[in-house]
């Protein structure tokens, strides 16, 4: 199915938009789309009348030409008889914000989402939801139905999201991802999944050409599980799959299926099986966004050995790179006395007697950008080092703000990946805008460094790619 009208609309109509209360989600999408995006929008009530001198259309089909989207935000029992309109009206897709389908019959005895899903694919009609939080695809359209001022969104970027949780898109994947510098391509609530699906997600995310990986929240398993394996396995050979799936513990598994109607089911069967088929599976929230924001920096370096370099201006700081990084499955190989000291002659000569060239390299709080430099530009030509952490402490004197650029020059000569631990703090931000607009992603933990390189490591140990 053609989902354009979903992810791409010109024109979207708001049904359900309130001429008395401002509040109401109707009028929160209505705004957002109106002042923020750009597609067209259109207020939609029975009542009709204008709104800020606008006006209100007292429905879909009064609406002049063809419209593309229409979000609904009704009562349950109103969207079938919606979605029968737009069908006249010849709108392409739905995105029901309305919940309460899974509970509700008719007088006939159909379950209401039954009748609903019957009309869309009479009609052929792209339906999100119901129950969903929304769709947000930069910069076409935003219905996530949450104030403006309570929310964060990240910019528009090469990473597609599609969540079970409307709540866990927007607090744990879009806020985490706007606080880390992750941009999105697209930001799906699946929400009861009638007719998209995660499947459906994959297929279409696999196609997008501003799409560079992918992102699943899953809770449970459903009737589709093994189609959504077998489907992954496809797609992880042209783009990462990251998934984090919910409800492996007896009482998540409870959760899951009170909160999505997810099918009971042995997910530790489904998490082997998606690693077979090359599929990242994220262990927890930071993961998710450590291993997003690796994949839109670097898509096609797998760490084969999974050897890494790190240098740091602060032994304590190497130390403890160096224990989490082999507790994540990295290695961090010690250096030759040949390599210790062809790494001393490239250092200046006020720190060649009192850095240490063990890897963790540790260059002191006396080492300047060139120091820096130089170490890396060696270290990433070797052909046993595949990836490098660099831990940037820009209070140590003779760092500057330049540190990232010239930095970058290496990594884009020598074409390997770094990551840069920066500490959060505003007055660091030229230093991390220098490494992040040069190529290198910043992270203010090293945990999140580690995480980064795990992830290419993964890609390698579960990767079905040619030449993985």
């Amino acid at each position: 199915m053609d989902l354009k009208g979903v992810f791409e609309p010109r024109r979207v109509a708001v049904i359900g938009v309130s001429l008395s209360n401002p509040f109401h989600p109707a009028n929160i999408v209505y705004n957002k789309n109106y002042y923020g995006y750009d597609s067209e929008v259109f207020a939609v009530n029975p009542r009709g009348g204008d709104l800020e001198r606008r006006p209100v259309y007292k429905s879909v089909c009064e609406i002049p030409g063809e419209v593309d989207q229409a979000v609904v935000a009704v009562k349950a029992r109103l969207v079938p008889d919606i979605a029968r309109e737009c069908a006249q009206a010849g709108v392409k897709s739905l995105v029901v914000l309305s919940g309460g389908f899974a509970e509700t019959r008719t007088s006939e005895g159909i379950a209401l989402q039954d009748e609903l899903l019957e009309v869309c694919r009479r009609n052929s009609i792209a339906l999100i939801g119901p129950n969903c939080l929304g769709v947000y695809s930069p910069p076409f359209t935003n219905s996530l139905f949450l104030p403006p001022e309570r929310t964060t969104l990240p910019p528009a970027g090469d990473i597609a999201v599609a969540s079970q949780s409307g709540a866990f898109l927007v607090d744990q994947i879009l806020t985490r991802f706007k606080e880390s510098g992750v941009g999105i391509s697209v930001g799906v609530s699946i929400g009861n999944k009638a007719m998209i699906d995660e499947v459906s997600m994959l297929r279409h995310f696999a196609e997008r050409d501003d799409t560079h990986a992918m992102v699943f929240y899953m809770e449970g398993m459903d009737r589709r599980a093994r189609e959504f394996v077998e489907t992954a396995g496809e797609v992880t050979k042209s783009k990462p799959v990251v998934v984090y799936l919910g409800g492996k513990s007896q009482k998540g598994m409870e959760a899951a299926r009170s909160h999505t109607a997810a099918l009971a089911g042995n997910i530790e069967i489904m998490s082997a099986a998606l690693k077979q088929k090359g599929v990242i599976e994220a262990e927890n929230e930071s993961e998710v966004t450590s291993f997003s924001k690796i994949f839109s920096y670097y898509r096609n370096h797998p760490l084969r050995q999974g050897n890494i370099a790190i240098i740091s201006a602060s032994g304590g700081h190497g130390v403890i790179t160096a224990d989490l990084a082999t507790k994540a499955g990295l290695k961090v190989p010690q250096f030759s006395a040949e390599r210790r000291e062809a790494l001393r002659l490239v250092v200046e000569d006020a720190i060649k007697d009192i850095a240490s060239f063990q890897n963790p390299v540790d260059l002191t709080g006396s080492a300047s950008d060139q120091d820096f430099e130089r170490v890396l530009d060696y270290l990433l030509a070797q052909e046993d080092i595949e990836a490098t952490i660099i831990l940037a402490l820009p209070y140590t004197p003779l760092v500057t703000s330049f540190i990232g650029t010239r930095l970058g020059q290496v990594v884009r000569n020598l074409n390997k990946p770094v990551v840069a631990y920066v500490p959060n703090l505003a007055k660091y931000g030229m230093v991390l805008e220098g490494f992040e607009l040069n190529g290198i992603p910043v992270v203010h933990s090293i945990e999140a460094a580690v995480e980064m390189l795990r992830a290419l490591r993964l890609l390698a140990l579960y990767c079905t790619r040619d030449g993985c």
